[in-house]
């Protein structure tokens, strides 16, 4: 586990995912400079696609970025150096950042199926990678993640389970991105919208 930020107690983390740059859109909206501007640390929950049409937000505070369901496999360039997972500790939480929770090809594309042919709401697509993912990381804190394009926030247990929602715009979700509030005894999570 990657422990972020040494000894601090408390820390703001900013937080968003599904990017898309450049092939969704050509650049970060100028919004999201001034939601990240007190920021200790950045975390991108995947589907970056190109990690260098970030590096504007490096200049905010640390980024670390995870693959997204188009790097699963290394089918493009813009994962390939990335992890499929993060293990953080931040202020003494642990911290973990996962697009979609998938465990092989086979789960994604048990996903994708579920996705493209069934079509459940935003909202059972957040609730089917919530429940898998506080399986596969039973010890975590909080748990940050993507893909949906949906925020959504749910607390399993003792774990915070966050999707910020998509920095890229669709036809009917409104970019937004996120904020976490890791403090001595409580764990806050907001979401931002980018318009």
């Amino acid at each position: 586990m990657l422990d972020l930020l040494g000894d601090r107690d408390t820390a703001i983390v900013g937080v968003l995912a599904d990017t898309h740059l450049p092939y969704r859109m050509h650049r970060l909206p100028d919004k999201i400079f001034t939601v990240f501007r007190d920021v200790d640390l950045i975390l991108h929950a995947g589907d970056v696609d190109r990690i260098e049409y970030l590096s504007e937000l490096t200049a905010l505070a640390p980024l670390h970025a995870v693959r997204g369901n188009l790097h699963f496999v290394d089918l493009s360039d813009g994962g390939r150096d990335l992890p499929v997972d993060l293990r953080l500790s931040v202020a003494g939480w642990d911290v973990v950042v996962n697009h979609g929770g998938w465990t092989g090809l086979w789960s994604q594309a048990g996903d994708w199926f579920v996705e493209n042919l069934i079509r459940p709401g935003g909202e059972r697509l957040n609730q089917r990678m919530a429940e898998r993912l506080a399986g596969l990381y039973p010890q975590a804190d909080v748990i940050v993640f993507g893909h949906s394009h949906l925020p959504y926030r749910v607390w399993h247990n003792r774990t915070l389970i966050f999707n910020p929602g998509s920095v890229c715009p669709t036809e009917r979700r409104s970019p937004s991105v996120g904020r976490l509030y890791l403090g001595y005894n409580e764990i806050e999570a907001e979401v931002v919208p980018l318009v």
